[in-house]
């Protein structure tokens, strides 16, 4: 291959020395003109019998394999394209995925709150109830107690009232009948139980 591109160049240097203009060539009927044209012309048909003749073959392989270079370059463009098309889109229904899970995620804890706050309401619900059950059952018994505490209140005072008042209207010869009578019960008492 370099040996038919050193070829080439040499006849492609050779046909350009001898497109020089040539002063040799006074004897010649023709015009110079034309004789400078027809040499460039035969230079040049040669130059182009030795370019089609040992040029042709390299450079149609070389434009060969670059067209085919580039066509694959492109064919791994458009490859590769398609593969980061796949991964975004894999990425895409990842990421919507995750929002869908997210979404999931945050519906079931908001789930568990709410039953968790029911169950929070229902026992706060029964503690008040217990509390005023409590509470009612405290109440109701300090209230006997102070019935209680009332009524022994009431006979104390009322027995202080009514000793007051015998006191007052007890004579003695009330006394000494209170107290004949008092002695005359005991002993039928007395004589009962014998």
């Amino acid at each position: 291959m370099l040996r038919r591109i050193a070829i080439a160049a040499a006849v492609c240097a050779g046909a350009a020395l001898a497109a020089a203009p040539c002063h040799a060539a006074d004897w010649l009927p023709v015009e110079r003109a034309t004789w400078d044209l027809a040499m460039r012309l035969i230079n040049f048909g040669i130059l182009v019998y030795f370019m089609n003749r040992y040029l042709r073959k390299p450079l149609v392989s070389f434009v060969t394999g670059r067209r085919a270079e580039v066509a694959g370059v492109f064919e791994h463009m458009a490859q590769e394209q398609k593969s980061l098309e796949a991964q975004r889109e894999e990425q895409n229904r990842m990421l919507q995925e995750l929002d869908d899970k997210i979404e999931s995620i945050r519906a079931f804890y908001h789930q568990i709150g709410m039953e968790e706050k029911q169950k929070i309401l229902r026992q706060a619900e029964a503690e008040k109830q217990r509390i005023l059950e409590d509470a009612q059952i405290v109440a109701s018994m300090q209230f006997e107690q102070a019935k209680k505490r009332f009524r022994a209140e009431v006979v104390e005072l009322a027995v202080q009232m009514a000793e007051e008042r015998l006191r007052k209207k007890i004579t003695k010869k009330d006394q000494k009948m209170l107290l004949e009578r008092y002695i005359e019960q005991l002993s039928h008492i007395k004589a009962v139980n014998l």
